[in-house]
């Protein structure tokens, strides 16, 4: 009879009776590993925010300190003392745009912004190169290289840099900005 249920066990395991404890410890096994890998996985992701946030707070302390060691590489500038801004007005240019004899014609008028009073100085000193090429450089430019508002700001930044190389400015520059205070465009 012993054999008998011996061939019956086999059969019983198979017509649904409980799986022996071999297979739930392989269930186990997984389970835990699986475990393991995600709280590595979170362990990984805590510790590289973390990091990374110190590093960033590192980079922006090494970056105060790696912009002081920038400035003392460059060239010293003149810093802008306190008070108001030191403005100089420029008389103003009249010049036909490029683009043929239907072309039309630019009005404009605008005051440079200065560093200081030596500035100042020496801006007038240099106005007529000065003038000689914003002439040629308004004079080159068509009705919509400076119609848009785009155009307007990247024409001021070519006239600051004119400005600047007119005056012989080698690493100083002593024209800050450039303001239109008239634009006008005008059909012939």
């Amino acid at each position: 009879m012993a054999e008998k249920e011996k061939k019956e066990d086999p059969k019983a395991a198979a017509a649904g009776a409980p799986a022996p404890a071999g297979g739930n410890k392989k269930l186990m096994i997984i389970v835990i590993v699986l475990l393991v890998l995600v709280l590595a996985a979170v362990g990984g992701l805590g510790a590289y925010l973390f990091l990374g946030q110190k590093h960033a707070a590192e980079a922006a302390a090494g970056g105060a300190h790696g912009a002081a060691a920038e400035q003392e590489k460059e060239p010293k500038k003149k810093e802008k003392k306190e008070g108001p801004p030191i403005f100089e007005k420029v008389e103003p240019f009249v010049v036909n745009l490029s683009g043929g004899p239907t072309a039309p014609m630019l009005q404009l008028e605008m005051q440079a912004e200065l560093l200081d009073e030596a500035a100042k100085t020496n801006f007038k000193a240099y106005m007529p190169k000065i003038r000689s090429a914003v002439i040629l450089l308004l004079s080159s430019k068509t009705e919509e290289d400076v119609a848009s508002a785009e155009g307007k700001v990247k024409l001021r930044a070519q006239i600051k840099r004119i400005m600047n190389e007119s005056m012989d400015a080698a690493e100083e520059e002593p024209v800050d900005s450039v303001l239109f205070t008239s634009f006008i465009i005008q059909q012939q």
